[in-house]
């Protein structure tokens, strides 16, 4: 097993397939369930954010709030001869009914897929789940419960996706088509967001695990929009450019280069990301930032620490405003395999903003 694998090796415990109870496993065929239930302490805080009664950004507070949700899945897999298999895997979240938005507390599916698992010779899945990007880079620091991954605008999971993946000793490849969307809506950092309509998108990434514990990842990624797709981005002083939502999106383009290294109980990550969004009639809009995360598990104890930087601008037009800028410190306890508790701070760097904790519990089956 690789180092940058063991490097993980005590959070992926609290991977909810990681506990799944398997229901068939017979002749070749196997189906398992699995599920979480998470349930969380954020406390009170002052946020900068807009109003709609005053038309303009103020200091807002955030009362102390326990929200919960809860996740099912099942995975399933078929052997069709010595090499190949069929595979398929749902995984769907809700909220409890007071906690987090309206759109939280819908059924919410994480992955839906199908497709081939051929061993040596990659994996064939179409449907809903990460990316190839987010795969090869943004998951390195992709530690933390909450406060962490937050200085990139890549747009979580998509749906409609063409998928395959490969990995042959250290090298893994990855790459993906994403079909058409027309009720696109990502708002995955708190800082951007786009809706509207995609029409199509490419993503591909790749990663080398060295014997003594670094690995190197690379990833690239491009989706093309259109009947007025926006895009909305909320800086340090307010909306970019004083523009709550600039219209005719046409392409979002991104890439990412990514390192981890695994020392004993240590782990390190760093990322650097920039994204380009392009319009039809108005300026590009280039965002840029960086991410460090590092952890140290000693027995049933995980130490964390974190940085998130990032910053955009329009082009020609604005310099560069930060629209994230915070240090993170975590502890995790594991009680078992299956349950764990932990406690994540957030230390602010932007102004008018306060820093925020949260504590929580996690049930895994």
């Amino acid at each position: 097993m690789k180092k940058t694998i063991l490097a993980i090796a005590i959070p992926a415990l609290f991977a909810s397939a990681a506990n799944a109870a398997v229901i068939y496993d017979k002749d070749g065929t196997t189906f398992d369930v699995y599920g979480r239930v998470h349930a969380q302490y954020y406390g009170e805080y002052d946020s900068y954010e807009f109003s709609d009664k005053t038309n303009q950004f103020e200091s807002t507070k955030n009362d102390g709030e326990l929200k919960t949700y809860a996740r099912l899945g099942w995975s399933g897999r078929m052997a069709l001869d010595s090499i190949w298999s069929g595979i398929a895997k749902t995984e769907w979240q809700i909220a409890s009914e007071n906690s987090y938005d309206a759109y939280a507390r819908e059924v919410k599916a994480r992955h839906i897929y199908a497709g081939f698992d051929g061993s040596q010779y990659g994996q064939f899945l179409f449907g809903q789940t990460e990316t190839a990007f987010y795969n090869a880079t943004v998951a390195k620091t992709d530690i933390f419960e909450d406060y962490g991954d937050l200085a990139n605008v890549y747009d979580g999971r998509q749906e409609g996706q063409a998928i395959y993946k490969g990995q042959w000793g250290g090298f893994g490849f990855q790459t993906g088509y994403i079909t058409n969307n027309g009720s696109y809506d990502s708002n995955y950092t708190g800082w951007s967001a786009v809706n509207g309509h995609m029409d199509k998108g490419y993503t591909v990434g790749a990663t080398y695990d060295f014997d003594f514990g670094l690995g190197l990842a690379a990833g690239y990624e491009t989706k093309s929009f259109e009947d007025k797709s926006a895009l909305g981005i909320t800086t340090e002083k307010g909306f970019l450019g004083g523009i709550d939502s600039i219209g005719n999106l046409t392409d979002k383009d991104d890439w990412a280069l990514a390192a981890s290294y695994t020392y004993a109980g240590f782990y390190f990550a760093g990322l650097y990301n920039e994204s380009k969004f392009k319009f039809d009639g108005f300026n590009d809009v280039k965002v840029r930032g960086y991410e460090l995360a590092a952890s140290y598990n000693v027995d049933a104890w995980t130490l964390m620490a974190g940085y998130n930087r990032s910053e955009a601008k329009i082009k020609n037009v604005t310099s560069y405003e930060d629209t994230t800028n915070h240090g993170v410190l975590g502890v995790q306890y594991a009680f078992n395999t299956k349950l764990k508790a932990y406690t994540e701070y957030k230390i602010q760097g932007l102004d008018d903003r306060d820093d925020e904790w949260t504590a929580g519990m996690q049930y895994n089956f």
